[in-house]
This record gives C-alpha cells, structure tokens and sequence, in this order.
C-alpha cells in the first residue's frame, strides 16, 4: 500500500509540472523564470536561449512596467546553464495591444550570476531582470533557498512590501 502511494504522489508532482523537462547534464539547472521590471517598458514577452542560439524553453510574459507593479507571469520551468554560463535574454517590448510588427525586440547576452543549488533537479528560480537603456541580468535563487521576503537577494516586486527601485549589479 505504501508503494501505492509514494507511486500517486510521484505522478500528481509529475502532472503539476507538465512543462518541465529535467536537467540534461551537469552543465544545466533546473529552474523557472520569474521576471523583475526596472523600466517604464511594457516587456510583452521574453526567453532564454543559451549562447548557441539553442532555445532553452524558458520565457515569460507581460512583464509590467515598474510604476505598474514591475513584475510578470512566472513561466515553468526548463533547464539553463548553470551560475558562470553565459545565456542571451530576447525580449520584445511594446504596448498591451500592439501588433507583432509593432514591437521592438531586443536581446543581451549576460553570465548567470547567483548560487548554484546543491541539486540541480532542485526547483531554483532565475530572475530576470530588465534595466534602463535595454539592459538585462539573470540571477539563479537556489531550490534548496529561501523564496520568501527575507531573502535579500529576492526583489522586493514580488511581495507586498513598498516597491524598491534597483540598479544594474545591485
């Protein structure tokens, strides 16, 4: 019975997480993208594509402006090279409603910054940062951390404490 059990648990976890795929090498991360707007840019959507051009299957969307909250849909979850890699940021920016010929995309290649988990099938978080001038950083949060407020290196956007503005390397 108690296989029975440990078998359900393993298939519901499974079934919550359709679009992650596991980790392929020691080179890769587990993680899922949440994303933080510095800018008064509506960022429509965004993804990550390691330095080949290979797409990594990471992306988020509607990324609101800061005076409008500042964050986006958190996207799971997909591998990405790990803390020291380099990764290239595409994102295109426009208006709530304008047409895919109307936007502007941009793109920065940038190396992973942060703490790599213990695991690397550990559920971390890379946050994607967006910056004045179309600049851009990611940070991985390890799966083995702490998500919560009390983590420093955890924006303050995504919580219900005051807004705090943030620059490039901070």
């Amino acid at each position: 019975m108690k296989r029975i059990v440990l078998l359900l648990i393993g298939v519901g976890i499974g079934a919550l997480m359709p679009g992650c795929k596991s980790a392929g090498s020691g080179e890769d991360v587990l993680a899922t993208a949440w994303s933080a707007n510095y800018t008064e840019d509506y960022i429509y959507d965004f993804r990550i594509r390691k330095v080949s051009g290979k797409d990594t299957g990471l992306e988020g969307i509607q990324v609101k402006e800061f005076s409008r909250g500042g964050t986006g849909s958190s996207e799971c979850c997909s591998t990405i090279p790990r803390v020291g890699q380099q990764i290239e940021i595409v994102w295109r920016v426009g208006n709530y409603r304008a047409a895919d010929t109307d936007m502007k995309t941009f793109n920065k290649t940038v190396v992973v910054t942060g703490t790599m988990p213990k695991k690397t099938l550990e559920h971390s978080v890379l946050i994607v940062r967006f910056f004045q001038n179309h600049e851009a950083e990611a940070e991985l949060i390890p799966g083995d951390g702490d998500f919560g407020p009390s983590n420093q290196r955890i924006d303050k956007l995504f919580f219900a404490v005051p807004r705090v503005m943030r620059a490039k390397g901070e």
